[in-house]
């Protein structure tokens, strides 16, 4: 009788099959659902219900020296470049998001300002043999995007996703267009066709010296597209405060490589 018993229990044991962990639910199974969980089958498995969140997001972007060295001079780690300090890209950006958070998939939606932070500069272009007074003088003058754009990212909990405070791990990317805005005044060497309008700004002269004796008149402006592609590969790190608001940490390529954050609340 106790070898039927033992039987019987293990094959009821096999039929109900392995515990499973919702990484959401947070839930074995045969337990029951929080205040906040939902029954998804007639199994009794559970699921958390679907969240939403508003949040404010802003990010710094720029492109490392490193990666424009073999394309333009720099005094730093040229020797033969002259002493013009090759200006660093640079931007910023501000806005705002939805959040459609469907376990695991996050659906993130959004609407930013994408401004400049690169000064003015000369852009010395990298050629054999080296001619140091060809290059542009390039000034930002307005220069931004306004872009919309969404992103898909997978979420993994690193913590108990039950406790009033867990931590996530998300990674994903997407794709947004950017309406630009604002202008990338250039003066040429005044040996360029362009630089001959200006005839009273030195034509002989490179570019650097002509930004000198006629601040007020480039001789025309970088030819850039009306709407440009916003290509997103991103990883972050969420703080997800008991359903209620959250903090994120980003970073990855947004077009630029970028370290940012978003916070905001969950509804």
């Amino acid at each position: 009788m106790a070898a039927i018993f033992l039987l019987s229990a293990l094959l009821s044991q096999a039929q109900a099959g392995p515990l499973e962990l919702d990484p959401y639910a947070g839930l074995t199974q045969g337990s029951s659902p929080g205040a906040s969980q939902t029954a998804s089958t007639g199994m009794g498995s559970t699921s958390r219900r679907a969240e939403m969140e508003a949040n404010f997001r802003g990010r710094y972007l720029t492109v490392p020296k490193a990666f424009m060295n073999p394309f333009f001079f720099d005094p730093e780690t040229d020797e033969s470049a002259n002493d013009l300090a090759q200006p660093r890209i640079q931007a910023y950006v501000v806005g705002a998001e939805y959040v459609l958070k469907m376990a695991p998939l996050n659906w993130i939606f959004y609407y930013e300002y994408f401004g400049n932070k690169m000064e003015e500069g000369y852009w010395d272009d990298r050629e054999e043999p080296p001619q140091h007074d060809d290059g542009d003088w390039v000034r930002p003058s307005g220069f931004g995007m306004h872009v919309l754009g969404f992103n898909i990212a997978n979420e993994v909990p690193l913590s108990d996703p039950n406790n009033d405070v867990w931590v996530s791990f998300l990674v994903g990317g997407g794709l947004g267009a950017g309406l630009t805005v604002g202008e990338l005044e250039t003066w040429h060497q005044g040996t360029n066709e362009s630089a001959t309008a200006n005839a009273d700004c030195q034509s002989d002269a490179p570019a650097y010296r002509r930004r000198e004796l006629c601040p007020d008149s480039p001789d025309d402006s970088k030819s850039i597209p009306p709407v440009l592609p916003i290509i997103d590969l991103s990883a972050s790190f969420r703080v997800n405060f008991a359903s209620r608001a959250n903090l994120r940490l980003d970073f990855g390529i947004h077009d630029l490589l970028y370290v940012g954050g978003a916070v905001g609340g969950v509804f």
